[in-house]
């Protein structure tokens, strides 16, 4: 979705939170991104005990992946929790139109404004 829509003003920002003994030398986290060929940024946020502290605005978040998709206002506009893997078929057909169209939505505002 990023390669797609990065020309269109999509940005990306993956927060990773690993286990101690990774934050000094996250291999796991590197092995990840070269297995998956991520090209957005990720952020190496801290041990997963610090998730509320990092990100507050995230109430009872238990859900990984979390996406907080954020409109061009800056404004979260929609949070989805978890996603299914192509494994699951139908579920992961819906999920990446429902999400695409998210996208697309707010990328097509203008200015910040909602429309």
């Amino acid at each position: 979705m990023y390669k797609k829509y990065r020309g269109r003003g999509l940005e990306v920002v993956t927060l990773s939170f690993e286990e101690e003994d990774q934050l000094s030398n996250p291999t796991r986290l590197r092995a990840f991104i070269d297995t998956y060929g991520l090209k957005h940024t990720v952020l190496l946020a801290g041990v997963p005990d610090q998730l509320n502290e990092k990100v507050p605005q995230a109430v009872n978040l238990n859900a990984f992946p979390t996406t907080f998709i954020l409109g061009r206002d800056g404004r979260v506009r929609g949070v989805h929790a978890g996603f299914p893997s192509p494994g699951s078929g139908a579920f992961y057909d819906k999920a990446v139109r429902d999400v695409s169209a998210e996208v697309e939505r707010l990328l097509g505002e203008r200015g910040g404004a909602r429309e």
